[in-house]
């Protein structure tokens, strides 16, 4: 029990261990492209706080700019200094961006300090000092615009090159991990796939022992396992091999036992339908005969003459001979009239397909098609036809390599049982003008099988038609009456 348990967790940490790794490398690979598009977005962040604030810095210039603009605008309107209040208010702008120092020119201090020297009470020329602190408020403005515009096409270029690296970045990561997972996997799953083909091995009924692939492989303990389940099935498998074997003489020995009845049984139908067509014969012979026999009699009273007299006597006695040969030809019984029973299609038909494939040419291939359940038919009388029929097509194609197609279907109370071939087909007389006893288009043939058939079928009702196949070779059908019991 240690042992297994063992094994089982050996094999466990084998078969874990890719996935743990791929978990691992691929959660690694999504830390770090996630890190980098944080770091991305600080990098971005961090840029847009100095535009802002020196965004309120221009602002508060032009304030500044504003502020002057309209005390220059009132003193040369009135010709009245400007009021110390406004100058002051003014100044104290100009004194909080000096102190704020967010200006991106270097010489901007010093021209708010000569701006707010301008501004300084008291004030002899306001025009002129107004002018020059304008001056340099709009000198500041302009050259912080400037540098503005400057920095933010850097922010601009640093950005796109940061998401360009971070696209490169997206696409390596991901690329690397792959590459690291395959090669883990390829590495990793070496145990895994030697258990594949171990069931592959087994699903191809091949048998063999293995060993491990190192000293130190996990599956060690599988293997022996392994090996001792191949030996066990090898053992099954040859003890199977012989059953079958076994198996296979028996059902040959049967089948061989079952077509020597056949042969039995059709050769008894054979003696049948020739026993009733003598009777036919001797039906039709009898009222000639006795009426030839008659004349004899007549002729043995009148005749005086003894010697002719014994020769008439005679040939009445043969005479009388013949008429009680064909009175007990007449007397023999027809052929026994079998029971209809209800059986299945698929037994009634298809055992004797298999029966018959046991004595079926390697160059002859036999198909069937069975669209029927359970019918109602006389069973021995319905595979004796149907053997008959098979052989006639098997014998018909003789060496040539050929195909059987058996067909079985049901309808409307009647059954069809239809055998086609690829052989050379019916003879067009025989299509032409029907079935005649004694005849046979086979070179040994006696010229009774289809009249044997054909007897069987319409004493049980039926109906047989010959026609070509679409195989190119002959079709019979067989009609019978196929209603519930």
């Amino acid at each position: 029990m240690k042992t297994s348990s063992a094994s089982h967790t050996s094999a466990r940490k084998t078969l874990l261990r890719p996935l743990k790794v791929s978990i691992t490398l691929a959660t690694v690979g999504l830390m770090m492209s996630l890190a980098f598009l944080a770091y991305s977005a600080w990098r971005s962040a961090s840029r847009l706080d100095p535009l802002e604030h020196h965004i309120h810095y221009l602002h508060k210039l032009q304030q500044i700019d504003v502020g002057i603009s309209k005390l220059l605008v009132q003193h040369l309107g009135n010709q009245v200094p400007p009021d110390p209040s406004d100058l002051n208010q003014i100044r104290n702008n100009i004194e909080q961006l000096q102190i704020a120092s967010g200006a991106l020119s270097d010489a901007t201090p010093q021209n708010l300090q000569a701006a707010d020297d301008y501004l300084k009470p008291p004030i002899d020329n306001p025009r002129s000092n107004l002018v020059g602190a304008l001056s340099l408020i709009r000198e500041i403005n302009a050259e912080e615009s400037r540098l503005q515009q400057q920095t933010v096409k850097n922010a601009r270029q640093s950005a796109n090159q940061e998401m360009t690296v971070a696209l490169v970045a997206l696409a390596i990561i991901p690329f690397c991990s792959i590459a690291l997972i395959v090669w883990f996997q390829r590495r990793s799953f070496r145990a895994v796939n030697r258990l594949s083909e171990l069931l592959d091995n087994v699903g191809n009924l091949e048998f063999s022992n293995i060993r491990p692939l190192s000293d130190n492989d996990p599956l060690t303990p599988i293997y022996a396992h392994y090996n001792d389940m191949t030996t066990r099935l090898r053992d099954a498998a040859r003890q199977q091999s012989e059953y079958t074997e076994q198996l296979q003489a028996q059902v040959r020995a049967a089948a061989e036992t079952l077509l020597r009845q056949q042969d039995e049984l059709e050769n008894g139908a054979r003696l049948a339908a020739i026993g009733e067509f003598s009777a036919r014969l001797a039906h039709e012979l009898r009222n000639p005969i006795s009426g030839i026999s008659m004349a004899l009699h007549n002729l043995e009273i009148e005749i005086d003459d003894a010697d002719h007299k014994e020769r008439i006597t005679l040939i009445t006695e043969e005479m009388d001979r013949i008429t009680r040969l064909l009175n007990s030809l007449l007397q023999s019984r027809p052929f026994l009239h079998e029971e209809a029973v209800t059986i299945p299609a698929e037994q009634l038909i298809g055992d004797v397909i298999k029966l018959f494939g046991y004595r079926l040419p390697e160059h002859i291939t036999m198909t069937s098609e069975i669209t029927a359940d359970d019918v109602f038919l006389p069973r021995d009388t319905v595979r004796q036809i149907l053997l008959n029929l098979l052989k006639n097509a098997c014998e018909a194609m003789g060496d040539h390599p050929g195909k059987i197609l058996v067909r079985f279907v049901t309808q409307d109370n009647t059954a069809q049982l239809t055998i086609s071939d690829s052989g050379p087909g019916y003879p067009e007389t025989l299509l032409g003008k029907g079935l005649r006893p004694l005849q046979s288009a086979k070179p040994n043939g006696a010229g009774l099988g289809l009249s044997i058939i054909d007897h069987l079928v319409r004493s049980h009702g039926g109906e047989m038609r010959l026609d070509k196949s679409e195989l190119g070779g002959a079709q019979t059908t067989i009609i019978l009456p196929c209603e519930g019991k």
